[in-house]
C-alpha cells in the first residue's frame, strides 16, 4: 500500500446478531493482510459497536466499509435508521447497554455520522 492508495473494502452484513463478529472477522483480516496488527485491539472494538448499534437501532442489512490509508484507518456502518446517534452520559461499569458511542467517542481520534435520505453513515477514525 503506496500514501496514495488507500485500501478499500466493503461487506454487507447479514441482519442477524452473529454480525458484530463476521465485522471484526473482516477487520483483523484488512489489518493483517496490509501488517498493521497493532490497529486490530482499538479497531475490532470500534467495529463491533458500531454494528452492534446499526443493528440495534435500525432494520435492515448494515453495510460495513473499511478504508485502510497510510495515516488512518477509517471504519464505517451504513445502516437504514433515521435517528441520530449520540453518545451516552452514562457510562457506569454496571451498565449492560448503551456505552458504544460513549467507546467509539473515546477510543476513535475522530467520529460522526451522516444522515442521507432512507440511511445514516456512522464513522470513525484511527490514527495509523
Amino acid at each position: 500500500m503506496r500514501d496514495d492508495e488507500p485500501v478499500t473494502r466493503s461487506y454487507l452484513l447479514p441482519d442477524h446478531p452473529e454480525s458484530a463478529g463476521l465485522a471484526r472477522t473482516h477487520v483483523r483480516a484488512l489489518l493483517r493482510a496490509y501488517d498493521r496488527t497493532e490497529l486490530v485491539d482499538d479497531a475490532t472494538l470500534l467495529v463491533s459497536e458500531l454494528v452492534t448499534n446499526a443493528l440495534r437501532h435500525a432494520a435492515g442489512k448494515p453495510e460495513l466499509r473499511l478504508d485502510l490509508a497510510a495515516k488512518r484507518l477509517r471504519i464505517e456502518v451504513v445502516d437504514a435508521g433515521c435517528g441520530v446517534p449520540s453518545p451516552s452520559t452514562d457510562s457506569h461499569p454496571d451498565r449492560t447497554s448503551g456505552r458504544g458511542l460513549w467507546l467509539v467517542e473515546r477510543v476513535a481520534s475522530r467520529w460522526g455520522f451522516v444522515r442521507t435520505p432512507g440511511a445514516k453513515s456512522v464513522w470513525c477514525e484511527l490514527p495509523a
